[in-house]
């Protein structure tokens, strides 16, 4: 899918603190050679519009482009290329002292705890729905992987050596584009937030292998392309091998279930669970292989 330019592209914000932030995040960025999207003035010289709801509102200058196809290495292998820069650009970029950086490993147990919710749920079920037998029959191992992982993320955050940074925070295949100048740019950044850059490149790497059968060549591509331009120490790739282990998209799933309509159940939401079963195999494997290097 290719993404126009221009002013008429505009999301929705917290309020005039994070808009500014944003804004200066941003510009720092451009000025730093990478010639990403910038906040747009109103006629009253302000960041911030407010609808009649009185929500805020930002308008940006967009970058056009082509996005990041899943079935093109060399798209991937530029995505990846882009991701990296953009962590070199931001590690100059100084945080707050005042700021928060959420928890991995709290934010792990907090999914895992949801799927020991809605296993107990199922549990007190007189009858099951397919969405329920499937999740039965795979639950146990998709939260011990989610267990091991926030144990692995525990251990690395309380050593305090990974450093945080700004991260993109929803960095996948719609996210970063190829536009008319030959380079690939990261789009979007309205979910920038204060974090790791490895939670960046974990998911930029789940996306394209959930599209690829979990190919080792493509993981090495990515990982190689992602070091040419910013190399990864034993901790980062140990902090990313965590976060690649834990099962993200069941318990994406696991939510989305929970928090829906118990008497009508999704199909769509019952083929992706049965999916996500079938190529768990070779996550598994994958996840060896990325094991016996790190």
């Amino acid at each position: 899918m290719t993404q126009a330019s221009g002013r008429s592209c505009s999301y929705r914000t917290e309020g005039m603190s994070k808009g500014h932030a944003l804004r200066d995040t941003l510009a720092f960025i451009q000025r730093n050679g990478m010639d990403v999207e910038q906040i747009s003035q109103t006629k009253e010289q302000c960041i911030i519009s407010r609808d009649n709801c009185e929500d805020a509102y930002i308008l940006k200058d967009y970058r056009a482009g082509r996005e990041c196809s899943t079935d093109s290495i060399d798209d991937m292998r530029g995505g990846s290329r882009a991701l990296a820069q953009l962590h070199n650009i931001l590690e100059k970029y100084p945080l707050p002292s005042d700021i928060e950086v959420e928890s991995l490993h709290e934010k792990a147990q907090r999914k895992c705890a949801q799927i020991v919710k809605l296993k107990n749920y199922i549990l007190r079920r007189s009858k099951t729905n397919a969405f329920e037998h499937l999740f039965y029959e795979c639950y146990e191992r998709f939260l011990e992987q989610g267990q091991k992982s926030a144990e692995i993320l525990c251990e690395l955050e309380n050593s305090k050596t990974s450093v945080p940074i700004y991260c993109h925070g929803a960095f996948n295949q719609h996210n970063v584009v190829y536009t008319q100048s030959g380079r690939w740019l990261p789009v979007n950044f309205e979910t920038m937030h204060p974090g790791y850059p490895e939670t960046d490149l974990a998911e930029y790497m789940r996306k394209m292998l959930e599209k690829n059968h979990w190919d080792t060549a493509v993981a090495d591509a990515i990982l190689d392309s992602y070091c040419s331009v910013r190399s990864l120490d034993d901790t980062s790739m140990r902090l990313l091998q965590a976060l690649l282990l834990f099962p993200e998209k069941f318990c994406k799933l696991c939510n989305h279930y929970s928090n829906s309509r118990k008497s009508w159940v999704c199909d769509r939401d019952v083929d992706k669970l049965a999916q996500l079963i079938q190529l768990s195999g070779e996550r598994e494997e994958y996840l060896h292989a990325l094991h016996a290097i790190v």
